[in-house]
């Protein structure tokens, strides 16, 4: 411990102090053991929050033991926008003690390593004459246990993301009505999240929307119907509906969009005051043009940590006469990130609203610029979570609505793959897949579908196209459109041959059943299958934990035996069943064919057409029963053909 100044020994004219001071041990001892105590110690003093005492377990945490005499704001520049510096403030001010549990803080926003997450109090403490002096702080670092929680809770698939049953009655209203995904274009990542206020029993009136435009375009879209209940949540439905299907119009701009919109809220006691933010963003001009009726403005945040407020359109509440204001033009730069957001974000009791934005640009700046190892890697999902996290620390009071748009530097490439027609090229081909889908943000659901569809074309052409003659080349383009659209073509330069009952007719009926589109177009040169699909980013309504995908198909294949005396064998399959590994599976089981059998599908990344012809043969023929889990990636599968009314419950 190192102290300046005479706060370390004068008692200040206290007589209980001195007294205890005499009575008090070595002050070498007594610091030795200050420091040795492994828990995080410090003292700040004064309104700058210098600091005046820190063991060795608090200094380690600045990564520098200079700290000793800064305030903290010098000391810990990293912690703007975390909310601690405002804290300190306000214990100081107020005299009360405040205790934190499992605050997530970042002390070096380039570093995700430095990432720590805490559960400490902060006590007052007050000069002999009763005023104000400084703040003594206790922290423990709990990192490690809440990352050995969330592994635990990823190992039970997420069973701990579950809502309570309370909540979950609550809030299906909502989750029927707001978008539970947001589209994946190819130069803007999106994210949106909603939490509805602990002090209510009911859905609430916030909703968000964000609408493909063609080219690259994006409408997005937060509005807010005054009240809560059933009667504000379809009230809202109405609006966004309204909203939605106008902008869908080739020849309706956000002027007329809202104008419609206006015409409706005007119709319906429940709609009326309404407020809204409706913005379009193009990635192509580098543009944001934007429209708020009685609602808070956009906020732009820029790569390098600069936020600013949008010039407010100053437009009445819809439905009510008064101001129809004109859209406004903004110029961007590539990396800009947009947030739109309901004033449940920026509203506190006893604080103006200007505290609230400037709380918010706080924040916002510093999940722009860093984050730790259990946050989302994309810009995106990084405003969404910490605004939310962050800011409702403190509790809220009302709905909260986030919507972020990130325009990224340069759109996505599409993937390119040339290849032998051979069945060791397929695992090379899924990994491609995979390492082009993981940047993009999709669904797991989406991902594994993408995944499946290509690898079912591609087994196709190494199983089919070349069986005349010496393996030839099978070839794959995964392209995403302005649309939100995924256009896969696998095409090869063998014979079509139309598919029979085997596995090649299953894996066309997948990929049937997993896109939107499936095209075959076969001639004397080959044959081009082209797959079109529509993958979405989901969204979180409620306090679900991270919903970041699952990248499908990465695992190597192997299988694991449980054989006990007086219960029946069971493998678990883990990783791709798929042509090339199907033959290990029937090799891994074929001893135990002859006994009742249990086949534990959860651990499978990846289930092609053999792998289901594979399982429908063995439980035609053989007492085997399967085990494949609500929500896993082989219960997906096996849900989509004729096998899923074999799976245990």
């Amino acid at each position: 411990m190192t102290t300046t100044g005479p706060t370390g020994s004068d008692p200040g004219g206290d007589p209980l102090l001195a007294e205890r001071l005499s009575r008090a041990g070595d002050p070498a001892a007594i610091v030795e053991a200050f420091e040795r105590v492994p828990a995080m110690i410090a003292y700040f003093e004064g309104p700058q929050h210098v600091l005046r005492a820190a063991n060795a377990a608090c200094r380690a945490l600045y990564q520098r033991d200079d700290v000793i005499g800064l305030p903290l704001r010098e000391a810990a520049p990293a912690l703007v926008g975390q909310e601690l510096y405002e804290l300190l403030d306000q214990v100081l001010a107020e005299q009360r003690p405040f205790t934190a549990v499992e605050w997530r803080m970042m002390f070096d926003p380039h570093d995700r390593d430095s990432e720590v997450v805490l559960t400490f109090s902060l006590i007052p403490v007050r000069n002999p004459d009763g005023t104000a002096r400084g703040v003594v702080a206790h922290a423990v670092d709990v990192t490690a246990e809440v990352h050995e929680r969330r592994d635990a809770q990823e190992r039970i698939a997420g069973a701990e993301q579950r809502l309570e049953a309370t909540q979950h009655i609550l809030f299906t209203l909502q989750q029927h009505l707001l978008p539970d995904a947001v589209p994946v274009l190819p130069q803007v990542r999106m994210a949106a999240r909603y939490l509805v206020a602990e002090t209510e029993l009911q859905a609430g009136g916030d909703w968000f929307d964000a609408v493909p435009l063609g080219a690259g375009r994006i409408a997005l879209v937060v509005g807010d119907v005054v009240g809560h209940g059933a009667e504000a949540a379809a009230a809202m439905a109405r609006l966004q509906t309204v909203l939605h299907e106008a902008l869908q119009q080739p020849d309706v701009d956000i002027a007329e969009a809202v104008h419609r919109l206006d015409a409706s809220a005007a119709r319906t006691p429940a709609t009326r005051a309404a407020t809204v933010c409706i913005a379009v963003l193009d990635p192509t001009a580098q543009t944001l043009e934007y429209l708020c009726r009685a609602h808070p403005p956009p906020l732009v945040c820029h790569p390098d940590g600069r936020t600013e407020y949008l010039p407010n359109t100053h437009g009445g509440p819809l439905g009510v006469r008064g101001t129809a204001p004109s859209p406004v033009i903004r110029k961007l730069e590539p990396g800009d990130a947009v947030l739109l957001y309901t004033d449940g974000l920026i509203e506190r009791p006893g604080e103006t609203a200007r505290d609230g934005l400037d709380r918010l640009a706080r924040v916002a700046a510093a999940a722009v610029t860093g984050g730790g190892r259990t946050t989302p890697r994309t810009v995106a999902d990084r405003l969404t979570t910490l605004a939310v996290e962050r800011i409702t620390r403190w509790g809220i009071h009302d709905d909260v609505t986030v919507l972020a748009a990130h325009l990224l530097r340069e759109p996505v490439a599409p993937l390119v793959v040339d290849a032998r027609a051979d069945a060791a090229e397929l695992a090379r081909l899924r990994e491609a897949i995979a390492d082009w889908l993981e940047p993009l943000g999709v669904r797991a659901t989406d991902a594994l579908s993408i995944t499946l569809a290509a690898c079912e074309a591609a087994t196709n052409v190494v199983e089919h196209a070349y069986v005349d003659r010496m393996p030839g080349r099978v070839g794959l383009v995964a392209d995403l459109d302005g649309s939100g659209s995924v256009r896969i073509t696998v095409d090869d330069d063998g014979v079509w041959r139309a598919p029979g009952g085997g596995p090649g007719g299953r894996g066309i009926s997948l990929m049937r059943a997993v896109c939107e589109e499936v095209v075959i177009d076969s001639g004397g040169h080959g044959t081009t299958v082209t797959l079109t699909l529509r993958p979405c980013h989901a969204t979180v309504v409620g306090r679900d934990e991270d919903q970041s995908p699952v990248p499908a198909a990465r695992a190597e294949f192997r299988t694991t035996v449980t054989d006990e005396a007086g219960a029946r064998p069971r493998v678990a399959v883990h990783g791709p069943v798929d042509a090339t590994t199907t033959p290990l599976l029937r090799a891994a089981i074929q001893r135990y064919e002859a006994r009742p059998l249990v086949i534990d599908l959860t651990p499978v990344t990846l289930l092609a057409s053999a792998g289901v012809q594979f399982l429908y043969q063995l439980t035609e023929d053989c007492p085997v029963e399967l085990h494949a889990p609500a929500g896993s990636i082989a219960r997906y599968v096996l849900d989509l053909t004729d096998l899923g009314t074999r799976v245990l419950p």
